[in-house]
């Protein structure tokens, strides 16, 4: 009788410890502030992809204070602004940073989405008239999770011909 309890506890132990490491993953990828940011539509050509919108995201960085552009790829960022909006995003250079963004996070992102939800997503981002922006959570460890993809009207200043 000992013997089988042992074999149910040791084939149920780890099923409790995948739900809890699952429990763990759900409450951490819903925490963090919400984000608007802009994006532009890109084409990698890869077909194993599957139904993903790819992006870039559109930073408005300006310049640093020492006119040096900083690498999106290699320094963590520090956004600007009361959430969802973003003032300004710039390299992040102390602890005290109400949102960050990890190195290599920030240049691009993908999100899924149906197939023909994919290619409407995909024909408006073309449309130089219409800004494609995304919103993200971004968590407290810096980690972004885009969330969805809307669309206004592109600033009379930024629209090219089409």
């Amino acid at each position: 009788m000992n013997r089988a309890l042992l074999h149910i506890a040791a084939l149920t132990l780890p099923l409790f410890g995948l739900g809890g490491m699952w429990l763990q993953a759900d409450r951490l990828s819903r925490q963090g502030t919400e984000w608007d940011v802009p994006i532009q539509g890109y084409d990698p050509r890869d077909l194993l992809q599957g139904h993903y919108v790819q992006f870039q995201y559109d930073w408005p960085t300006g310049l640093p204070a020492d006119g040096k552009r900083f690498d999106l790829t290699f320094e963590d960022l520090c956004l600007t602004g009361n959430a969802p909006v973003i003032t300004k995003v710039q390299e992040r250079t102390t602890e005290a940073c109400p949102g960050f963004i990890r190195a290599g996070e920030a240049q691009q992102g993908r999100l899924y989405a149906s197939r023909s939800e994919a290619l409407r997503l995909q024909e408006r981002l073309r449309d130089p008239q219409q800004q494609g922006v995304v919103r993200i959570r971004l968590r407290p460890d810096g980690h972004i999770t885009p969330l969805r993809i809307t669309f206004r009207p592109r600033p009379p200043e930024q629209r090219t011909a089409p």
